[in-house]
């Protein structure tokens, strides 16, 4: 008969070595590590081994202390990981961990460059693959894409940092191509690659989205990017969350949420979405069972048409007409605890 001691240890080498990726380069990084945060605490000790990563701003890695993991913020801690931290590099991973849990947010982080990354070191990795990361990250590309299968959007133009640079200069450049695009006030002015509603702006007058276009453009420091200027929706506002089932390879949505902003806000920002007690959030969305289907069919379209895999989150509005529209396709839901992974679950 084996051993107590014989059979803990057998179970303790058959147990997966997770490592939880947190952090990052991008202005997302906060929300990152209230994900990896919940992460780290959720997973099942009895089955995993958890190793919580930090990547700093500059790209350095470090294993990060629990002690600091509990830390409110970033800043808390970040200063004191290279006297109290363990710094690895990249290639040590491949002897440390079995697979790696994605936990990091925007550029970096969900457009395909960590995951590319892991792929060359091969290091299995939790989350949408390479190209689908991308144009997750891509709210421009992503809308050809949706178009292309018949998924319903808002009507929107891209304009690329040069020529951002000349309509600052000329105002009547902008009210020429916003007529010949049929878009009129209100409008969303949005950066092409952040997320977290991060340099997202709802304007209503030409001074408003001249000074928009450019804040949207630099909103990440030395990286001008292009901007997408978007028709606002009205009607009911949703999120839902699709996962995938490697068993069967099938998607299921679940039940989708409903997200009411605050009074005297005039959309979803980004203190709205991470701050407690703010937006009201209802669950399941409070509109017929048939519209719930139509939202949650929609959701899988949307993930199928972009490759999204394990976890996504899809972003839309229904409209007056109880069309579907969608908005913002995530290949990864944010993973905190109000977050709607669990709201929705």
């Amino acid at each position: 008969m084996m051993s107590s001691a014989s059979h803990s240890k057998n179970l303790e080498s058959k147990k997966i070595t997770i490592g939880v990726l947190m952090g990052g380069r991008s202005i997302e990084r906060e929300v990152s590590l209230n994900s990896g945060r919940t992460v780290c605490d959720h997973l099942d000790t009895n089955c995993y081994t958890i190793i919580p990563l930090f990547q700093c701003q500059l790209g350095k890695l470090f294993i990060l202390p629990w002690r600091f993991l509990h830390r409110g913020k970033i800043a808390d801690f970040e200063h004191r990981l290279v006297q109290e931290a363990q710094q690895i590099v990249w290639d040590d991973l491949k002897e440390m961990i079995d697979l790696m849990y994605i936990a990091l947010h925007g550029r970096y982080g969900e457009d395909g460059a960590v995951q590319g990354f892991l792929e060359i070191l091969h290091i299995p990795y939790v989350g949408s693959k390479v190209f689908a990361s991308a144009l997750g990250m891509n709210k421009s590309l992503q809308k050809t894409f949706l178009a292309a299968r018949g998924i319903k959007i808002p009507e929107s133009i891209t304009i690329t940092p040069h020529h951002i640079d000349s309509l600052l200069h000329c105002s009547d450049e902008i009210v020429d191509l916003l007529k010949q695009n049929n878009l009129a006030y209100p409008l969303f002015v949005k950066p092409v690659q952040e997320g977290s509603s991060l340099g997202v702006f709802r304007v209503d007058s030409l001074h408003d989205i001249i000074k928009a276009v450019d804040h949207a453009s630099s909103i990440t420091v030395g990286k001008k990017q292009p901007v997408i200027i978007e028709r606002a929706l009205i009607g009911l506002e949703f999120s839902c969350i699709v996962i995938f089932d490697y068993l069967n390879g099938t998607y299921q949505a679940l039940p989708p949420t409903e997200i009411v902003i605050e009074s005297g806000k005039n959309f979803f920002d980004y203190e709205q979405k991470y701050m407690p007690g703010r937006a009201t959030k209802y669950t399941p969305a409070r509109c017929s069972e048939d519209v719930i289907e139509k939202i949650k069919a929609c959701s899988i379209q949307v993930v199928q048409a972009l490759g999204f895999m394990t976890l996504a989150r899809i972003d839309g509005f229904v409209d007056s007409c109880g069309s579907v529209v969608i908005t913002d396709p995530n290949s990864f839901s944010g993973l905190a605890p109000s977050s709607y992974a669990f709201l929705q679950a």
